[in-house]
């Protein structure tokens, strides 16, 4: 009697046939996930692979130098060290080959230098605001003192004049007057000859019409004759 296998073949006496095997067939959908992770990781491979962040490392110590232009070292002088700490480290990784963490060390560089050389454009404009705060103070001040001269300077002049500066030189001459008139009227001394009483007077040469002078009481000499 003859046997059935699983191909339906008839089994013969003396002879073993090998049972036939069916490829396994595998399905796509489930190869996905491993084809995602071999991307991601082809890309991280790449980013580890990154060029050296030159421009960047560029414009870093662009700005730390106009950061010392504008007065960084004096008015932010912590912030400029720190940018350029960051900026050699940036350097440093770079000639490494490390250029992911160089380029974070360019950019953080870069910001630190912005920031000091904000912080020292705040104190110019505050040192310019003061300078002109003062020069302005001046001016208000001496405009101040002009306004108060030219104000007392009408007053004065439109002041009326004292009473003593006019009638002064009024009274010293009225004053004048009668001492003037008092020296005018004051005779001139005679000069008297001096007469002996009892004495016959000496006539007077002839021809002389003088008259007799007046004796001391106011009467003419009896001795004397025409």
């Amino acid at each position: 009697m003859a046997k059935w296998y699983a191909d339906n073949a008839p089994m013969h006496p003396g002879r073993l046939f090998m049972p036939r095997i069916r490829p396994k067939i595998h399905d796509c959908r489930t190869l996905g996930p491993t084809f995602a992770a071999a991307a991601l990781a082809a890309v991280l491979a790449g980013c580890a692979t990154a060029p050296p962040p030159i421009q960047l490392m560029d414009h870093a110590q662009t700005e730390i130098l106009a950061a010392r232009n504008a007065g960084a070292a004096t008015a932010a002088p912590e912030t400029l060290a720190e940018s350029e700490r960051r900026l050699a480290a940036a350097q440093e990784l770079s000639a490494k080959g490390d250029n992911g963490k160089a380029t974070d060390k360019a950019e953080e560089a870069e910001a630190a230098a912005a920031t000091a050389r904000a912080r020292a454009e705040v104190v110019q404009i505050d040192q310019q605001v003061q300078q002109q705060t003062e020069v302005n103070q001046g001016l208000q001040a001496d405009l101040e003192r002009r306004q108060a001269a030219a104000a007392a300077a009408q007053q004065a002049a439109l002041a009326p004049a004292p009473a003593t500066s006019v009638g002064g030189p009024a009274a010293a001459s009225s004053t004048a007057a009668p001492a003037a008139a008092s020296t005018a009227a004051t005779p001139a001394p005679v000069t008297l000859p001096s007469i002996q009483l009892g004495q016959p007077a000496v006539p007077p040469p002839a021809g002389n019409a003088t008259p007799a002078a007046a004796s001391s009481a106011g009467q003419p000499d009896s001795g004397v004759r025409p």
